[in-house]
């Protein structure tokens, strides 16, 4: 199986080729030849990054290529995609490395993540809508239902599963006076 650092290169190229060739192919959608090298483009990189292992190399390079052609064909265009700044290129490539490290898990590691994950919902929301919860104990309660679906980000299961009982914990306590505005 893919490690988490491959994974992560994997998205990080996907996530730049799928927002650029969308903008690219709405720019050529007129264009027989144009949409041709573009489905070539796109294929190639995404035939590198199916490889096994993964070609990051061939697939970066064929990245470049549509990166360096918008730059020449549609620089000012006013839909072009800008680059994203970091903390939103690593928002994009984490969804992106979610559903690729997701994809490399076996069936039933998988499932039993889809029911930790609803379990994890559930109880939450149980959680959130108690009676009289004060504002320090809601916040408790958000930090460690995000530490759980962190751990169930990454597949680690039994993480993600003491995180739900401590976050219950946490919810199962007396309120206390509020004093959050």
């Amino acid at each position: 199986m893919a490690g988490l650092y491959e994974i992560w290169q994997r998205a990080e190229v996907s996530s730049r080729l799928d927002v650029l060739s969308g903008f690219v192919a709405m720019c050529v959608a007129r264009d027989d030849d144009a949409r041709h090298r573009l489905t070539q483009l796109v294929a190639d990189a995404d035939e590198a990054l199916s490889a096994s292992p993964p070609d990051l190399d061939v697939a970066s390079d064929h990245l470049d290529e549509l990166v360096r052609w918008a730059d020449t064909e549609w620089a000012d265009h006013p839909c072009r995609p800008v680059e994203a700044r970091p903390d939103e290129a690593d928002r994009q490539t984490r969804d992106y490395a979610k559903d690729l490290w997701r994809a490399a898990l076996p069936v039933h590691v998988r499932d039993e993540m889809g029911r930790i994950e609803l379990s994890l919902e559930v109880r939450f929301l149980a959680l959130c809508r108690r009676p009289g919860l004060d504002c320090r104990t809601r916040q408790d309660i958000f930090y460690v239902a995000g530490r759980a679906a962190m751990a169930l980000d990454l597949g680690l299961l039994e993480a993600a599963e003491r995180e739900i009982r401590r976050m219950d914990q946490v919810g199962s306590v007396e309120p206390r006076e509020s004093r959050c505005g």
